[in-house]
């Protein structure tokens, strides 16, 4: 399973992507060319994924009920997708306060540039690809534990560096590592944990994280409004604290013994 990198790595671009594509072609090509890539996709999804043998249906209801067994019958899934969850809340909480810092003083940045930070993190995202290779060797919990301090000192050095777009640079790319790595790990240890519950582990991971991304970009305007860039990074610093407070008291937890 090394390498394994969950579907949500699509988030660390598309906000700049859209920014910087509305700048360039008016809203409606955008919506237009997006919803042409999404049907070609659709198309090449239906050609190439492998039919699978009927199963015996089974009620939505309890379908879903599953979700939950599955997540109570674990003691590492719980735990994970709370660490997993607080992580993705930081990141989106970061990600849409840096709108409102590199569009005020002393930046002044125009939607295309914020954008263009989106590469970012794409660089962070790629340099974190090989993560899986640490839960293989045995090693995801404590670089679940070192992703976390990462995360903070990211943190610590986007509050000191809220004027240098060079030091906020530095910032997003050791962040979007921390945090990508964290969801590998998570993914990873996840659907280890049974081979027959994977689709139902795998839907709580989304829905976690889902959960935690929209705390942390509804907690972002009041936030900033409260205490600017200042008042961002003390609330990641308690979200990615409290993430490592859960990682330090639930570590024998984490451990999945295959």
């Amino acid at each position: 399973m090394a390498g394994r990198e969950p579907v949500l790595k699509i988030a660390f671009l598309k906000a700049g992507e859209a920014k910087t594509a509305q700048t360039i072609v008016p809203k409606l090509q955008v919506y237009l060319l997006g919803a042409t890539i999404a049907f070609g996709l659709s198309i090449v999804l239906g050609l190439t994924i492998p039919k699978l043998p009927s199963r015996q249906p089974v009620p939505y209801a309890r379908l879903l009920g599953s979700v939950f067994t599955s997540v109570a019958r674990h003691p590492a899934a719980l735990v994970t997708l709370l660490i997993t969850g607080a992580s993705f809340a930081v990141f989106s909480m970061f990600w849409t306060a840096l709108t409102f810092l590199l569009s005020a003083d002393p930046f002044h940045y125009t939607t295309s540039q914020i954008g263009l930070m989106g590469l970012a993190g794409l660089a962070g995202a790629i340099a974190s690809r090989r993560a899986g290779i640490m839960h293989d060797k045995g090693w995801s919990v404590p670089a679940t534990g070192a992703a976390l301090g990462l995360l903070a000192l990211s943190l610590i050095g986007a509050w000191f560096a809220q004027s240098s777009i060079i030091g906020l640079v530095v910032a997003v790319i050791v962040l979007d590592i921390a945090v990508m790595v964290n969801l590998i790990l998570g993914q990873t240890r996840l659907v280890s944990l049974s081979d027959t519950e994977r689709s139902r582990l795998n839907t709580a991971f989304v829905v976690f994280n889902f959960m935690g991304g929209a705390l942390g970009s509804f907690l972002a305007g009041p936030l900033w409004s409260a205490g600017g860039w200042s008042g961002i990074m003390v609330g990641a610093l308690v979200l990615t604290a409290a993430g490592l407070r859960i990682w330090a008291g639930s570590r024998a937890r984490l451990v999945v013994k295959n």
